[in-house]
This record gives C-alpha cells, sequence and structure tokens, in this order.
C-alpha cells in the first residue's frame, strides 16, 4: 500500500515537472510576456560575475530580475 501511495506520488511530481518544463521559455511563461520584458533591465557581465565571486552582492530581487533577463534574451 505504501509503495503504491509513492509510486503515485512520483508520477504527479514527474507530471508537473514535465509541464513546468514545457512551459519555461514558452508563450505560456509568465516571466517572458511583453510588459516584463521591457521592464526588465540589463545586466552587464562585470556586475553578474563580481556577484558570482562574492564582490558584489545582487539582492533577491535583482537576482530574480536577472533570471529573468536571461530568459527573455535567450527567448527573442
Amino acid at each position: 500500500m505504501k509503495d503504491e501511495k509513492q509510486t503515485i506520488t512520483s508520477l504527479k511530481d514527474i507530471g508537473k515537472s514535465i509541464l513546468k518544463g514545457a512551459t519555461i521559455g514558452s508563450i505560456w511563461d509568465s516571466d517572458l510576456t511583453e510588459k516584463k520584458v521591457n521592464a526588465t533591465p540589463e545586466f552587464t557581465t562585470k556586475q553578474v560575475y563580481n556577484h558570482l565571486l562574492g564582490k558584489e552582492k545582487l539582492s533577491d530581487q535583482e537576482i530574480e530580475r536577472l533570471k529573468r533577463a536571461t530568459k527573455s534574451t535567450r527567448y527573442l
């Protein structure tokens, strides 16, 4: 009985992951709306490099904007 529940949960998780993977970068991705893409600031390579080296920390909000900027430039 426990194995059945784990299997069902695993199948649901797999289904959710597939759905999420299919929507990333597609027309259904909420980060790629025209309004959000136009409002997303550009980041320089130096800013990203300094953040990765720990010289300049980006806030959580800036990191989310960086992720959105990365997605929008990859698919445009």
